[in-house]
């Protein structure tokens, strides 16, 4: 996939990720988590969610475990968002410095493009406070919360679906 959207002044391309990318995506992960989780998290929180290591094979099945689409400018990559064969929506990531900026849009569009095309029923994930918003901009609902624990520090999670097809 090499398809170009406009997004605020430039010119964006989507793309699947590639073992190349992980060094990039994992600091572009990171990266948003320092700045954007202090608005909804604790101190602990933040730097239990940033801890990534981009080389690890945690981090590696997260991105290319499913299809992974990643934005990329005219600068550098803008934003990534996953999708797995049973409909899990795995990540949906826009760098600190290009949020509101249809990035988000752009990504969660491909995502359920993406599932048209494989014939999927439902999607489903678990959004952070700050993830929640694209979610339900999409036609996600909440079914429901968790607490997870991440390096030991505990977070709650939302559970959100979105039915494609209707089965009944």
């Amino acid at each position: 996939m090499g398809t170009t959207q406009r997004s605020g002044l430039s010119a964006m391309t989507l793309r699947t990720a590639t073992e190349a990318d992980l060094p990039a995506l994992a600091a572009l992960f990171r990266d948003t988590v320092l700045v954007n989780a202090p608005q909804h998290y604790t101190a602990a929180q933040t730097e239990a969610w940033a801890a990534v290591d981009g080389a690890s094979p945690r981090f590696r099945q997260f991105i290319l475990g499913v299809t992974t689409y990643v934005a990329v400018d005219d600068t550098s990559m803008v934003g990534f968002a996953g999708i797995g064969e049973d409909g899990y929506v795995a990540s949906a990531y826009v760098r600190h410095d290009c949020l509101r900026r249809g990035i988000g849009s752009t990504l969660m569009q491909a995502v359920l493009d993406h599932a048209q095309r494989e014939g999927l029923q439902r999607l489903y994930s678990e959004a952070s406070e700050f993830s929640l918003g694209l979610f339900i901009k999409f036609g996600f609902r909440q079914y429901g919360t968790e607490v997870v624990d991440r390096n030991g520090v505990q977070f709650t999670r939302y559970l959100m679906e979105r039915v494609l097809v209707d089965t009944g």
